[in-house]
């Protein structure tokens, strides 16, 4: 989130009356660019605003994807539910729940005592992840009041993948509903398989890859007043594993805006993941990851449409044992061009 430089370079051309392109390359810290997104629009030739996007396709679950770019960002960081990478890894099984107690808050670090699989292939989950697109297709749309989203892809929405990693596809929706201008809420839900492939020999007999899966639900609310502005999402996530119970979670955010001068305003988000607790070998219960909590406040500055600067201070804590404290003061300048 708080790399020292990032570039977008977007292209979104008309092909045809009713087919665009788009194609965005991101570059991080002055490295090669690297494809993000590419995908085809084909639109309704009878005009209506109904469409099909099919290819390297944005995260089309939640609210906070209409504003993750910086230049609509009010803060720097993202919502933790968008970021956070938990203890599940999809290259690795643990054998039992104490494997996953003993890894609470080591997130890319996780590697289970008594795991099967080798981690390495690929990594820790988060809840969302909107900074990598994944293939597929969707179909989205308006029909006043309502909007909506359909689709599939090849990977979840918490780890999205650029080639299919288990021969399953992911079902996804968000149905919306926007009666006024001041108002926008809406539903999410999605259902796909997370994990690799090369796990498959190690499943109990019978089983298959596309059997586990991660299952998310969630709301999200958007609300303007004056010079106001709030936006609130709760998702319930599940990761179903082999070997262990099923790996519930539910987290939440806040944020809000207000303008206080002409070009000023001052902005704030917090956030809250609680993981449910599993039943331990030896007896008695845990949680399967540590509760964090974070918080983001700042000002912001936008002197012309093409400039914002933003400075903030960034916190996170980590309910491990010791607590994991993680704060700093973070600025940012974003120019479109």
């Amino acid at each position: 989130m708080f790399h020292s430089s990032r570039l977008r370079l977007i292209a979104n051309a008309q092909i045809h009356e009713h087919v665009s392109a788009f194609v965005e390359l991101l570059s991080d810290d002055a490295n090669s660019p690297r494809v993000f997104g590419a995908f085809a629009r084909l639109s309704d030739p009878k005009g209506r605003d109904i469409h099909l996007e099919l290819g390297k396709i944005p995260l089309h679950t939640g609210a906070f994807p209409n504003r993750s770019y910086a230049s609509k960002n009010n803060l720097i960081s993202s919502p933790a539910i968008y970021q956070y990478h938990s203890n599940v890894r999809d290259d690795q099984l643990p054998g039992e729940t104490d494997d996953l107690v003993a890894n609470r808050g080591s997130g890319y670090f996780t590697n289970y005592p008594s795991g099967l699989g080798s981690p390495g292939a690929g990594h820790s989950l988060p809840i969302l992840y909107d900074n990598c697109w994944d293939f597929g297709a969707v179909v989205i749309g308006t029909a006043a009041p309502v909007e909506f989203v359909i689709g599939a892809t090849n990977g979840t929405v918490g780890n999205p993948v650029d080639t299919d990693s288990n021969d399953g596809k992911q079902v996804l929706g968000r149905i919306g509903f926007v009666p006024a201008p001041w108002i926008r809420a809406g539903v999410s839900g999605s259902r796909g398989a997370y994990l690799l492939r090369s796990l498959e020999g190690f499943l109990p007999a019978g089983k298959k890859i596309t059997d586990y899966n991660q299952i998310m639900g969630g709301a999200d609310l958007e609300l303007s007043y004056g010079r106001g502005l709030v936006y609130a999402e709760y998702i319930k996530n599940r990761f179903e594993s082999p070997f262990v119970e099923d790996l519930d979670l539910d987290a939440w955010y806040v944020e809000g805006k207000i303008t206080v001068l002409p070009g000023w305003y001052v902005a704030g988000r917090y956030d809250r993941i609680l993981f449910d607790e599993v039943t331990l070998t030896g007896g008695g219960v845990g949680r399967w990851d540590a509760p964090l909590w974070r918080r983001e406040v700042g000002i912001g500055f936008k002197p012309s449409k093409n400039l914002l600067a933003k400075l903030v201070h960034h916190e996170t804590q980590i309910e491990t044992t010791p607590r994991r404290v993680e704060a700093f003061m973070a600025a940012q300048l974003a120019l479109v061009f």
